[in-house]
């Protein structure tokens, strides 16, 4: 392995993106940094334009909102592992949408809310292999691409469901909504959900063919009854594509067989499977019946429960995988939300939500994602 490698992770969503996770916590089920935002300012994520609402002075928040997300992350490196974040103490920024339903009734300071995860993208880091050498100069364009199977299994398996309180019923009146928390690949939550335990004899930095069948590794993972097939391919909890090219793979086009890594391919080609959670709190300001924004506070956990990789034709092990992958923090302060009603009440656009087809109305939300900045 050179030393004088970089290597630059790249987060590739796909046409339909929906959680676009490299390396966004603790491989060990510790939640990552710990928030997305903070204190209660309005702004939304980036302001945006000027949402279409009749001029009631009374809120009504009842119906459905598009959620857009922006945030901030600074990015730390796990000790041991072959590759290092670099340089050191980066930051960058990453989005979110989502599909919310809020239930209140006439008068009521109260609510209620139902929500759908449509994408999650994680922004672009850099790191070298071994220690950092800001002066490398050898890239490898390294990431993770969501299979249609995923794509498709996010709206529909990460739901989640919270309660809510208005401060008035007043435009600028507080609004502040308990967290929502989305799990997938699993039926666990926080340090209940299943991890793989690198600890243990068998399943440590050499023991490379473990974890890399469509078998959960039982002696390795702490809980495989706990891992859901949620995108209903065969192997444990959710699976990723890792491909990796250097300038000469692109040049050449060389494809990345992440199914068939063994195959010749991409520097880097495998896939790995994880179990996700994430649980963001939005707190803010409403500024009509049709628009919220304010601040966004999240914590984002997963575990990687199996990896098939190979990097240049050689097999990495899990916990080898585990221990590269970067560990984010959120820099609070930094990281907005904005909800925008998309049911036509009120004047609103209409772009006929649906929570009887989660996946068709995420499409939507995609596609006219830039309507809400």
């Amino acid at each position: 392995m050179v030393k004088a490698l970089r290597i630059v992770v790249t987060l590739l969503m796909g046409s339909t993106p929906c959680w676009g996770l490299a390396a966004c916590g603790s491989s060990d089920g510790g939640a990552v940094g710990g928030a997305w935002g903070g204190g209660g300012q309005t702004g939304g994520s980036g302001g945006g334009g000027q949402v279409p609402c009749d001029g009631s002075e009374t809120l009504d928040l009842d119906g459905v909102f598009a959620l857009d997300a922006k945030f901030s992350f600074t990015f730390g490196s796990r000790p041991g592992g072959a590759v290092t974040v670099c340089p050191v103490d980066q930051t960058s920024e990453g989005s979110f949408l989502g599909l919310v339903r809020i239930t209140q009734q006439a008068g009521s300071t109260s609510i209620q809310s139902e929500a759908v995860v449509c994408t999650l993208q994680l922004p672009v880091i850099s790191a070298g292999v071994g220690e950092c050498d800001p002066g490398a100069t050898n890239l490898v364009y390294a990431g993770l691409e969501f299979p249609q199977s995923l794509i498709d299994a996010c709206p529909v398996a990460a739901l989640a469901s919270s309660v809510g309180t208005l401060a008035g019923l007043g435009k600028g009146s507080g609004f502040a909504l308990q967290r929502l928390t989305f799990t997938i690949g699993t039926d666990k939550t926080g340090d209940a959900m299943p991890t793989w335990q690198m600890d243990k004899p068998g399943c440590g930095m050499s023991d490379i063919q473990v974890g890399r069948t469509e078998q959960c590794s039982q002696d390795c993972v702490s809980d495989c009854g706990g891992l859901v097939d949620d995108d209903h391919d065969g192997w444990p909890g959710v699976t990723v594509h890792v491909c990796g090219l250097t300038e000469e793979d692109m040049q050449q086009k060389v494809p990345c067989n992440a199914e068939t890594p063994t195959e010749p391919g991409t520097t880097i080609q495998g896939r790995a499977m994880l179990d996700l959670q994430v649980d963001p709190l939005l707190s803010g300001t409403t500024v009509s019946s049709c628009e919220v924004s304010g601040d966004l506070d999240a914590a984002i956990r997963y575990n990687v429960v199996g990896a098939d990789l190979y990097l240049s034709t050689m097999p990495i092990s899990v916990t080898s995988a585990i221990k590269s992958l970067p560990l984010y923090t959120v820099n609070k302060g930094d990281s907005r939300f904005r909800l925008v009603r998309i049911d036509g009440k009120h004047g609103s656009a209409d772009w006929s939500p649906d929570f009887g087809d989660p996946l068709g109305t995420c499409k939507t939300v995609i596609a006219r994602q830039n309507e809400l900045r």
